[in-house]
C-alpha cells in the first residue's frame, strides 16, 4: 500500500467535502438542525457529508472499516479503519461562524498512519503520513518553540458535560489569564492543527471523541509536537482527554492547568 498516493486521494476527498460544506452553509435553515444534547447540534448536512466521505474512502481501501461521528456506517474492527468527522465544529457552522473542518484519519492495527484536516473557509489543508513531514497546503510545518505559559497562546474547549475535574481545570486556567492568551475556536481538529503549524502553543479539551482528534494529533506528532491524556499517558484518542502542545510547554500546562 502506497500511503503517499492514498494521502493525495484523501486530500482531494477532503477538499470536495469541504466545498460541499461551504456551499451548503449558505442554504442552511433552522428547520434542518437537530439537537443530540445540550449545545450538541447535528444537521442533514453532517449526514450527507459523512456518506460522501464513506463512499469515496471505500474506493481507496475496499476492506477498511469506519469509525464515524454520525454513525451512517456500522463500526467493526479491522486491519484498516478510517476515523472520520465530516463536520467538526457544527455549532460554529450552524451559526454561520468559523472555523469548521473535515477530519480524516487512517488507523492500521491500532496506530494512526495518515491524517488529513481541511478548513474550507480558510482553505487550509493539513496532512501527514510520516514524522517530520507534516504539511499545510503542501508546505512543511513545525510546532512553535515557546516554552512557558507566560505570553503563551493557548487554545481550549469546554465539553458538553462539565464534571468536577473539568471545572477544576477551568479554574486553573482562569488563574493563568494574566500570563497568557486563551482562545476557544470551536473545532478541535482545526485547533490541534494550529498547534502543529506553530500558530498556537498548546490546546486542551475533555469530552472529545476519536474522530475529533485522531487526524489532528497525528499531524501534530509529525510536526514535532506532543499529545497526552490528562494523566500524561498515550490514551488521548479514545480516553476523551487531550493535551496537545509543542512539547516544550507541555510540562507547565500539565502542572499549572491540568493539575
Amino acid at each position: 500500500m502506497n500511503l503517499n498516493i492514498i494521502c493525495i486521494e484523501v486530500e482531494s476527498i477532503a477538499y470536495s467535502v469541504g466545498e460541499f460544506l461551504k456551499d451548503e452553509q449558505t442554504k442552511l435553515h433552522k428547520s434542518g438542525i437537530e439537537l443530540k444534547g445540550t449545545r450538541n447540534f447535528v444537521t442533514h448536512i453532517d449526514m450527507e457529508a459523512e456518506k460522501m466521505l464513506v463512499k469515496e474512502l471505500k474506493k481507496l481501501i475496499p476492506d477498511a472499516t469506519f469509525l464515524t461521528e454520525e454513525g451512517t456506517v456500522t463500526y467493526a474492527e479491522g486491519k484498516y479503519t478510517w476515523i472520520i468527522d465530516p463536520l467538526d465544529g457544527t455549532t460554529n457552522y450552524i451559526h454561520g461562524d468559523t472555523p469548521y473542518s473535515v477530519s480524516i484519519a487512517l488507523m492500521k492495527d491500532k496506530e494512526i498512519v495518515l491524517g488529513v484536516v481541511y478548513d474550507p473557509i480558510a482553505d487550509e489543508l493539513y496532512s501527514a503520513i510520516e514524522k517530520g513531514k507534516a504539511t499545510l497546503n503542501g508546505n512543511p510545518i513545525k510546532v512553535s518553540s515557546h516554552g512557558t505559559l507566560t505570553n503563551g497562546y493557548i487554545g481550549f474547549g469546554i465539553p458538553y458535560s462539565l464534571d468536577n475535574r473539568g471545572e477544576k481545570i477551568l479554574r486553573n486556567a482562569i488563574e493563568q489569564f494574566r500570563k497568557c492568551s486563551f482562545r476557544i475556536k470551536g473545532s478541535a481538529a482545526a485547533e490541534i492543527c494550529y498547534v502543529a503549524c506553530g500558530r498556537s502553543d498548546a490546546y486542551f479539551h475533555s469530552g472529545l471523541s476519536p474522530w475529533d482528534v485522531a487526524a489532528g494529533t497525528f499531524i501534530l506528532e509529525c510536526a514535532g509536537g506532543k499529545s497526552t491524556d490528562f494523566s500524561g499517558g498515550n490514551d488521548y484518542i479514545f480516553n476523551k482527554e487531550l493535551v496537545a502542545s509543542n512539547g516544550s510547554i507541555h510540562p507547565e500546562i500539565m502542572e499549572k492547568i491540568i493539575g
